[in-house]
Formats: C-alpha cells, sequence, structure tokens
C-alpha cells in the first residue's frame, strides 16, 4: 500500500456522509485555490490569533515535505490536514500542525485522524505530535479527542497549549 492508496480508502470511508461527491485533495505546491480553501476551514474552526497569514502558509508550504491535504465535497472545503516532519532526538516525527472538519459530531474527525495515523505509520514516522487545547473557543473537548486515540501530554505551556504525541 501507498500514501495515495490510504487516501483513497479515506475518501471510500467518507461517502456515506457525503456521497461520491466528496473527493481528497493533495497539494503538490501552492495556489490561489488551496489558500482559499485552508483560509475557509480557518475562519469556521479557529480562532483569529492561531490563523496563518497568507505568507506564513506560503513559507510553511515551501519547506520541504510539507503535508496539505483537502477534504472537498461538491468543490467545497470540508476539511484540512497540514503537518511536516520533525527529527527529535533522531526520530522521525510527524507535526500534525494543522487538523480540521467543519461537520462536527458525526464522527468524520475520528475516521480522518485513523487514516493520519495510519499514513504516518506506512511513511515511517516514530511518532505524531501536535499542539492543541483541552478545549476549543466553542468548547470542542480537544484533548481527549486526541488522548481517545493514545496521544499523551509532554508538556502545558501557561497559555493552556497542550504539546501532545502519539507513539506509533
Amino acid at each position: 500500500m501507498n500514501s495515495r492508496d490510504v487516501w483513497e480508502k479515506l475518501r471510500i470511508q467518507l461517502i456515506p456522509f457525503f456521497g461520491d461527491a466528496v473527493h481528497i485533495v493533495i497539494s503538490e505546491s501552492w495556489s490561489a485555490q488551496y489558500e482559499k480553501w485552508f483560509k475557509e476551514i480557518e475562519v469556521s474552526s479557529f480562532r483569529e490569533s492561531l490563523r496563518y497569514t497568507t505568507e506564513e502558509l506560503k513559507t510553511r508550504l515551501n519547506e520541504k515535505d510539507v503535508v496539505m491535504i483537502f477534504l472537498v465535497v461538491n468543490d467545497s472545503p470540508e476539511g484540512v490536514i497540514l503537518g511536516y516532519p520533525v527529527k527529535r532526538e533522531q526520530v522521525k516525527i510527524f507535526y500534525l500542525d494543522t487538523f480540521a472538519v467543519r461537520t462536527r459530531g458525526k464522527g468524520i474527525g475520528r475516521i480522518v485522524l485513523r487514516f493520519i495515523i495510519q499514513w504516518a505509520k506506512l511513511n515511517g514516522y516514530y511518532a505524531i505530535e501536535v499542539d492543541t487545547e483541552a478545549e476549543n473557543e466553542v468548547g470542542i473537548p480537544l484533548q481527549r479527542f486526541y488522548e481517545s486515540f493514545d496521544f499523551v501530554v509532554q508538556s502545558i505551556e501557561d497559555d493552556g497549549n497542550i504539546t501532545m504525541t502519539l507513539t506509533l
């Protein structure tokens, strides 16, 4: 199995929720369309202080081995995955920088995270790291969400940021 197979299997898992109109779009380079989709997801998922500027996003996407994947339904973004490899103690870790889905309460985030984990294992990552918070501004219990996948708290900062890691 290769990376594209993982994302195609995810698409198949999402068909019961969105129908055949659901697609997985893997960005290969920067585009105005990707920026538009990313910003749409950010506005509905993150408070302003957590959002990327256009320049920050362009810079991030130009780094080596960045992964940006969109879940798209009828040309509208339903979710986004943005991450990249980091090295810690000579092991390759996938840093899950941005992960959001628009439809909430149906288990879609759980399905997508399972596939992110599968993809990371397939690509030889030792662990997945994420920065999150106990709950977001609309009350979604993010720390518990990640803990349900066996992510472990590594640190909690004074501002409420929680760094969590899942060893694969």
